[in-house]
């Protein structure tokens, strides 16, 4: 096996990281074999900025455990490259930073993904200074660990229930990939037409998704108020419906002041809202049929960038783990990394630190601005 490269945080910082699990004492699951019987729980890892000298003689934290490697390839019927021993510099359970309070972001993970699996782009931004809480969707990931060291998997329905009727729904999403003809507002519609057909389950799980967002918030306020500073309010970012959560959270709740969707279609009933924060969406050619509302109704700044020559699981570390161009794209995972790592942070650095540098716009034959 080729000898991975992965890439390393360049930030001033060094990072720490620390697990937890939440509880949400007032909803039930709706996913599982527990259905309706027990309580939603959730896995969180939060990323946190750590001075270079507190890290000297710690120890790195295992990230991706041999449960989620094994769990990641059934569900993708292919090898995963186990990447245990590259996966950056991240230090468990370092103090933070004495006196230093950072601007928060919440990320969400794509369907069927894991907790980490923007693992490198995360512990770039935390280096440079952000506070990062990545949720972990019980049962929507493909392996959670929670705090009693129990497991809990993927449920095979989000796969079977992702679009309802199965055959039709199947047939209509591929015939909505395939089409991008028209203006931005009439992809909208098709869109719009086929998500109210077939996507109840996906957008019942957006709105599941949001309510883990604003509990995993709260605890945050409750248990880490001496290291993240809400006074610029809270950036979002997640790859796929994680992605349209971001737009969700921007959407609804006057906490998040910018967002960023990693390839998403944009789940969701919107008619008569317009988008009232800085948002930046960016997707591979396959989905752009999907995502053209970010170009419609914003009273905000509004980007959105086209990697023509990437897959949706290249939109996350899948793309350093699984050699297949076809399933991840065609694109140098470094060169995606830099880019992806450059959006975030300018995004971030502007609507959450006042930086009054432009946000990054790349300029590659394969990258495509198209708002």
């Amino acid at each position: 096996m080729d000898e991975l490269i992965t890439p390393k945080p360049t930030g001033e910082y060094k990072v720490g990281t620390t697990v937890f699990s939440l509880t949400d004492e007032n909803r039930k699951e709706k996913l599982g074999p527990d259905a309706g019987n027990i309580l939603r729980r959730l896995a969180v890892r939060l990323y946190y900025p750590v001075l270079p000298e507190d890290t000297e003689g710690m120890k790195k934290a295992v990230v991706m455990s041999a449960v989620k490697l094994n769990a990641l390839a059934k569900i993708y019927h292919m090898p995963i490259k186990d990447a245990r021993d590259s996966e950056g510099e991240v230090y468990q359970d370092v103090r933070p930073v004495p006196g230093r309070k950072f601007p928060l972001v919440i990320f969400s993970h794509g369907m069927g993904a894991y907790l980490e699996s923007n693992n490198f782009m995360l512990t770039e931004l935390s280096s440079h200074g952000y506070v990062i809480a990545a949720i972990g969707h019980t049962y929507e990931e493909a392996a959670t660990d929670l705090y009693d060291g129990s497991y809990v998997f993927f449920e095979k329905r989000c796969q079977s229930d992702m679009y309802s009727p199965k055959v039709r729904g199947n047939l209509a999403a591929l015939k909505i990939l395939t089409n991008k003809k028209g203006s931005y507002e009439e992809q909208y519609r098709r869109f719009n037409d086929f998500q109210s057909r077939y996507c109840s389950f996906l957008m019942d799980r957006v709105e599941e998704r949001s309510k883990d967002v604003k509990l995993v918030l709260e605890a945050l306020k409750e248990r880490f108020s001496d290291r993240i500073d809400l006074t610029p309010g809270v950036g979002i970012s997640g790859h796929s419906i994680g992605g349209a959560t971001a737009y969700y959270m921007c959407m609804h709740d006057d906490e998040f002041s910018c967002g960023i969707n990693l390839d998403g279609m944009l789940l969701g009933h919107y008619e008569g809202m317009r988008m009232k924060k800085p948002f930046y969406q960016i997707s591979c050619e396959d989905s752009r049929g999907t995502v053209s509302r970010v170009a419609l109704d914003h009273d905000a700044p509004a980007y959105w960038e086209l990697f023509s020559n990437m897959k949706h699981m290249g939109f996350s570390d899948m793309i350093f783990f699984v050699p297949v161009k076809m399933v991840v794209g065609k694109m140098d995972p470094m060169k995606y990394h830099e880019y992806v790592c450059r959006i975030h942070l300018s995004m971030l650095d502007r609507f959450l630190k006042g930086s009054e540098e432009e946000v990054y716009e790349p300029d590659d034959e394969y990258v495509r601005k198209l708002v």
